[in-house]
């Protein structure tokens, strides 16, 4: 049951990657440079993103409850299964809570970013700190679990996705990349490492 629990997180990645990957490219008027993925939860045909938004996010939960079982003692079987748990959490709100519309997305709306976040946005918004800031710190802490064990790989590469996922998001926030390049790869890296050490660990860790 724990292992089914650990690969509901590795299923939740691949829903991730595939499903908004397909809509980048199939979605009429969205431009991965300019729109984040998010937005695909916008107009006709947003109900997939929100559902993949809810699905992983229910997913991921399941997860880290099964990191717990697995871990269960120290830092590594408290604190990271909270962190993912709190990843998931922001997931399934980001899907509650739409996107803030903008950008010529969905098609019809003006070109330029409101002046003003709604309500709706603005928890969207509180969503993607909470999923990505749980996330970061995630990595850290199972980093340190690693090092413990003397899984210096694992920690190294750890280590690695919690320094590189606040740096995608910040040159995307800076515009130094395309915002929705950035924010892309940083999901995806995100949802890599989660798939990763949910299939590396397991009773022996």
């Amino acid at each position: 049951m724990d292992r089914l629990l650990l690969h509901s997180g590795i299923a939740a990645a691949l829903l991730f990657f595939i499903v908004p990957t397909i809509l980048v490219f199939t979605r009429r008027g969205f431009d991965l440079e300019r729109h984040a993925i998010s937005m695909l939860s916008l107009g006709e045909g947003g109900w997939m993103m929100k559902a993949v938004f809810v699905v992983s996010g229910l997913l991921v939960i399941a997860s880290a409850w099964g990191l717990h079982q697995e871990l269960m003692r120290g830092l590594g079987g408290i604190v990271a299964p909270l962190l993912i748990g709190g990843y998931g959490v922001g997931l399934v709100l980001a899907g509650i809570y739409d996107a803030p519309e903008g950008l010529g997305l969905p098609p019809g709306v003006p070109e330029e970013q409101p002046p003003e976040m709604t309500a709706e946005a603005k928890l969207h918004s509180l969503a993607f700190m909470i999923a990505f800031g749980s996330l970061i710190l995630s990595c850290f802490v199972v980093a340190l679990h690693f090092w413990q064990v003397e899984r210096l790989f694992w920690a190294a590469a750890s280590l690695i996705a919690g320094c590189a996922l606040p740096l995608l998001i910040g040159l995307g926030v800076s515009m130094t990349i395309a915002p929705g390049i950035a924010f892309y790869w940083a999901a995806m890296l995100g949802w890599l490492w989660i798939a990763a050490i949910l299939a590396v660990l397991g009773p022996a860790a």
